[in-house]
């Protein structure tokens, strides 16, 4: 024979017995704590990023009448789109006070003076964002040259249901004279439909109602619609 025989009682050679794999297919891999975590972060990046495509970015005005929602629709379509709100009455109020005092002791010329700036100021800033005016915004022709480059909406309501909702208290033109809604209302409908794109009924749904179409219609990209909803 070509190769040697074993020498008699000498031990047989061990062959290496292979090892079961480190992760058998029938126990779970481990997972990294932070893994878990860090998925439906991402996952919610994700769905934010999709759900802002499309969307202006620059300033939605709201406009509208006195006490037709403007501040409280607006909050609620700001948290909906996830972006900064601003009031620009409570912008002027921080730095001036009480709207019904300035106008007292400085006139409303005065008062549309500076209106005019804190709107131009605030609708120059870049990004998304949600911006109320005061009802008498639209007066000044700058402020609604300003208005042509956004979204704009037009919230509406009745003058009776102002009376029923709004906190009169707190609005003294209401409390001493209910009629000057109405009538301060079509001196002022032709300069909102004007700078309106679209226009929404405030007494005719609810504030999530409200907000789930006002957000529908910007993240379709805010386009001028003649519709009335």
């Amino acid at each position: 024979m070509n190769g040697e025989e074993p020498s008699e009682g000498a031990p047989a050679p061990v062959r290496p017995v292979p090892g079961p794999p480190k992760h058998p297919l029938t126990q779970p891999v481990p997972v990294v704590a932070g893994d878990r975590e860090a998925k439906p972060a991402r996952s919610k990046r994700r769905r934010s990023r999709r759900r802002r495509r499309g969307m202006p970015t620059r300033a939605v005005v709201l406009v509208g009448p006195m006490a037709a929602g403007k501040t409280s629709l607006g909050r609620q379509l700001a948290k909906e789109l996830g972006v900064p709100f601003v009031d620009t009455d409570a912008v002027f109020v921080r730095a001036h006070g009480a709207i019904a005092d300035f106008f007292a002791s400085r006139g409303e010329e005065e008062f549309r003076r500076i209106e005019e700036e804190v709107i131009a100021e605030e609708l120059a800033r870049q990004g998304t964002r949600v911006v109320a005016l005061g009802g008498g915004a639209v007066l000044s022709a700058r402020t609604r040259e300003l208005l042509r480059a956004h979204p704009v909406v037009l919230l509406m309501t009745t003058q009776e249901a102002v009376l029923r909702t709004a906190n009169i208290a707190r609005r003294p033109l209401l409390r001493d004279d209910p009629d000057a809604w109405g009538r301060i209302l079509e001196a002022r409908r032709p300069l909102y439909e004007e700078v309106a794109d679209i226009t929404f009924r405030t007494d005719r749904a609810t504030k999530e109602q409200l907000t789930r179409r006002l957000a529908e219609w910007v993240r379709a990209g805010g386009r001028r619609s003649k519709e009335r909803r």
